[in-house]
């Protein structure tokens, strides 16, 4: 079927990558799986397929584990040519080899025939029974490594990122990519995933038992940076500052009060005459039938005259004008009055003392 590539630095997680979704994935459907992975546990395996699939444990598959020497000794792969010679992989199987440059890189000189017919040709081997043909599975920390012969026929290359520079020593990313060559053109897809606990009692990622990684140096996670997250307070006391004085810029303390004063006005002088408690606005009407005719001062009380055109003359409050002479301005029953507001044909108006 396929020949796929699992890369990534030491501890990115390429062991736990393939064993999570190829290796049980293969025995859950009950195909025979050949590798190298160090401390691979059939019995464990079976369990937790049993305990978190619900597998039926008579149809799951069977772990094959090699050491390293056996891979490149004779009669490892099957021969097309050779039927009747007993090899370790057999029709159908899942090959998972780990440290695949110890066999087959750049500095291992030419293939064998065995080896090479193989990787050319492993779709022919299928088993009896399903009819499934051997898939392969290489890991290795950099696939520029391999063999040009190998490299050529991979179809696709995983590659493992653990995100240590963010302090994140559960969480990868899986970067899948088309071919050997990673780069944006062949790149297809990007997931990123957690390391769970109840696989790796599955495996032994570590030569001579279960291991654990600190960090030689702090500096590598960005988080532990001091500099950083000054910058970050920074930027967050700054938008906070800012996004406070926009408010304050749209909600003035004083507004509630001038308000709240001009109603007071107008309604103390509502007691001597009629006026309206509108402060003037630019944007209403100007009123077509009053006008501002003079002022009227009498007993320390002070009055606006308007008048309309048939000369009727009312009196309004000077406190809802604004302005002296020419440039005052105030409101009449909703309206902008002026000097100049009015009919456009006014009559000729009686003086009115100041």
């Amino acid at each position: 079927m396929a020949i796929n590539a699992y890369v990534g630095l030491q501890g990115s997680g390429k062991s736990y990558e393939v064993v999570s979704s190829v290796i049980l994935d293969a025995v859950f459907h009950g195909r025979r799986v050949v590798t190298n992975v160090a401390g691979i546990n059939e019995d464990r395996i079976h369990e937790y397929l049993v305990s978190k699939r619900d597998a039926d444990a008579d149809k799951l598959g069977q772990i094959i584990h090699v050491e390293n020497d056996r891979i490149l000794q004779p009669q490892f792969f099957p021969d097309e040519e050779k039927p009747e010679l007993e090899s370790v992989v057999k029709g159908g199987d899942l090959v998972a080899i780990d440290e695949a440059w110890r066999f087959w890189g750049t500095d291992n000189g030419k293939l064998s025939h065995e080896h090479m017919q193989f990787f050319r040709m492993h779709r022919h081997y299928v088993h009896a029974d399903t009819a499934v043909a051997c898939d392969v599975v290489l890991m290795t920390q950099d696939i520029t490594g391999l063999h040009r012969s190998v490299k050529n026929v991979i179809e696709f290359t995983f590659r493992m990122h653990k995100h240590k520079s963010l302090g994140l020593s559960k969480c990868y990313r899986v970067e899948i990519y088309e071919g050997w060559k990673l780069n944006s053109k062949t790149r297809i897809d990007d997931r990123q995933k957690k390391y769970s606990a109840e696989i790796f009692p599955l495996y032994q990622s570590y030569t001579g038992g279960q291991g654990m990684e600190k960090a030689i140096d702090k500096r590598q996670n960005i988080l532990a940076n001091r500099t950083l997250w000054i910058y970050t307070a920074g930027v967050v006391l700054m938008m906070s500052i800012g996004g406070w004085s926009a408010w304050r810029f749209f909600h003035p303390a004083n507004a509630a009060p001038a308000q709240g004063n001009a109603q007071a006005s107008g309604k103390s002088a509502s007691s001597s005459a009629p006026v309206s408690a509108a402060t003037p606005s630019a944007k209403q009407a100007f009123s077509s039938a009053w006008r501002v005719v003079g002022q009227l001062e009498a007993e320390n009380s002070r009055w606006v005259v308007v008048a309309d055109e048939a000369g009727r003359l009312r009196v309004e409050s000077p406190s809802v004008f604004n302005g002296e002479g020419a440039a005052i301005i105030g409101q009449v029953d909703g309206e902008t009055v002026t000097r100049w507001s009015g009919a456009a044909q006014r009559q000729a108006m009686p003086g009115v003392g100041k």
